[in-house]
């Protein structure tokens, strides 16, 4: 069962120093250059992703959006340093980034907790490993921060799909990285929990301030969630379209009935169809 969170369960000291290291911080600047990738395929080359220039400010929340195929989950991995790209390059404030590095951080579609550490362990092995001098005290307050601290001493298995990603959010930012990529992090869990799962994610930011990179297929998600969408081609991949989403913030789910949220959903969905169709007639042909 998902428990709605509650700032009143969250230590008012450990919430504040935490949320403040990251604020105070002003970082998480990212910058593409010219970044394309290709791939081997039965010996000949194939182009995953054109040419990108992509500019991100400190602190936004963009959501990657697009058919299957047009290359959001390979720029993200590009972004998190996970792939090296064949040109171009990725900057996070000023640090190059050309492999992984603390500056980010990943939750994927799978939560990919570490299933024989129970729930705490798996929050406090980041800040362990970093030389966090109190990895427990950390990954406590990161479970309180997203309604878990009462489950730490469970294991991953013991708990629901929506608790296990609230773990994995957990984990990824108690090592306080300026940015968050999240990769479909919602995309296997039911409805109702989605959507629930949508508005703890807007509470846990607004508190951070992080920069959040959401890489989606659902259009209302990226509404609801992003400061910008970022529309993308396929064959080979590239950025079609960047739009504004001006809802003011904090957002409730009743903003999906408004007529400025109904107008960046045709937007969305009328340039998605366009990079669809070109799917369907090139396997026509």
């Amino acid at each position: 069962m998902i428990e709605a969170l509650s700032k009143k369960e969250i230590p008012e000291a450990s919430m504040t120093q935490s949320t403040d290291r990251l604020r105070q911080s002003n970082r998480g600047a990212i910058h593409v250059d010219k970044v394309s990738v290709e791939f081997k395929r039965n010996g000949q080359a194939f182009s995953a992703l054109a040419p990108v220039d992509l500019n991100v400010e400190a602190g936004a929340f963009v959501s990657f959006l697009g058919p299957s195929g047009c290359g959001k989950t390979t720029l993200l991995n590009v972004i998190s340093g996970m792939l090296r790209p064949t040109t171009g390059s990725v900057q996070i404030d000023d640090t190059p980034v050309t492999r992984p590095i603390p500056l980010c951080n990943v939750v994927f579609q799978q939560h990919s907790l570490f299933p024989w550490m129970k729930v705490i362990d798996n929050v406090a092995f980041g800040p362990q490993q970093l030389g966090d001098g109190d990895p427990e005290g950390t990954a406590r307050t990161f479970l309180s921060l997203v309604g878990l601290d009462k489950f730490a001493t469970l294991y991953p298995a013991q708990l629901s799909g929506g608790m296990q990603q609230r773990v994995a959010i957990a984990r990824a930012l108690a090592t306080y990285p300026p940015v968050l990529l999240m990769d479909e992090p919602f995309g296997a869990l039911d409805a109702q929990t989605r959507t629930i799962m949508q508005e703890e994610l807007l509470k846990i930011w607004a508190n951070f301030s992080t920069t959040v990179i959401f890489v989606t297929h659902d259009i209302d998600e990226a509404i609801y969630l992003s400061d910008r969408i970022v529309v993308m081609r396929t064959a080979p991949g590239s950025v079609k379209e960047v739009i504004d989403v001006p809802i003011p913030r904090p957002r409730t789910p009743k903003i999906m009935q408004s007529e400025v949220f109904s107008r960046i959903r045709l937007r969305v969905i009328d340039l998605i169809r366009e990079e669809t169709l070109k799917i369907f007639n090139s396997t026509e042909r």
